[in-house]
């Protein structure tokens, strides 16, 4: 009777364990955009500004790829539609931008378009621009969103250094279209277009989140393993001979 009074305890308490970790999320995004506002620093383009963000100690770099024979590969930077910023050489942001706006609050990828002569179309406001992220190590879970993508144009060309089909289909304004990439070292990803519908070119933002496990879920995991030790243990004990 003493053995299955054990038994009943550890199942019990095993049930309880399995019933904390059903109530809680198993994981949240953590957004790899840096939270500050400025220009992000790439790999083969010089920064501009000046004064660029180092994204290394965010896991991953950046490289500006070729993508049109008038252009010179994009600059990029993170931005809150909720603020204004002016970064000098003809690159202004506005509060609201003419067109693409994003969640005020909410930092985002924008590339900045630029001609091969240095002019920038739409004062520094024309999104469009290829980009390859590198990371330090394999990413399990990575949602990309694409904000405002109107026109076709806009794609993951690539995965790993592997030809991915990665066309996002156009939507309304201001449309968020998802997609999730697994066991990722690296993407590279086109945002916007030049010319088409519009007549510069349509705009597109990127956000790049991270899916990483609740603390909570952890916790609880190690706490249910620790609950059926002890009643393994238990167990045992009770059942040696006397």
């Amino acid at each position: 009777m003493k053995k299955l009074t054990i038994l009943a305890t550890t199942i019990a308490a095993s049930t309880i364990g399995l019933n904390v970790i059903g109530g809680i999320s198993k994981a949240q995004a953590a957004s790899l955009v840096p939270p500050v506002e400025g220009e992000i620093q790439l790999t083969n383009v010089a920064c501009l500004t000046g004064s660029c963000i180092d994204t290394t100690p965010y896991g991953y770099t950046v490289t500006s790829q070729n993508y049109d024979a008038n252009y010179k590969p994009s600059l990029l930077f993170s931005d809150d539609s909720g603020t204004s910023n002016s970064y000098g050489f003809g690159i202004s942001f506005g509060q609201p931008d003419a067109g693409t706006n994003t969640i005020a609050g909410e930092n985002w990828f924008r590339p900045v378009a630029i001609k091969k002569d240095g002019s920038l179309p739409e004062n520094g406001q024309l999104e469009v621009g290829v980009f390859k992220f590198d990371f330090a190590s394999t990413i399990s879970e990575l949602v990309l969103s694409f904000f405002d993508v109107e026109d076709i144009g806009t794609a993951i060309l690539s995965l790993n250094g592997g030809a991915f089909a990665g066309t996002v289909t156009p939507g309304d304004n201001a449309n968020i279209k998802k997609v999730t990439l697994t066991n990722v070292n690296s993407f590279e990803v086109k945002l916007g277009n030049i010319g088409g519908k519009f007549i510069t070119g349509d705009g597109v933002r990127l956000d790049v989140n991270q899916t990483v496990p609740e603390p909570a879920t952890t916790m609880s995991l190690g706490l249910l393993g620790l609950v059926a030790l002890f009643g393994l243990q238990k167990r045992r004990k009770n059942s040696q001979p006397v």
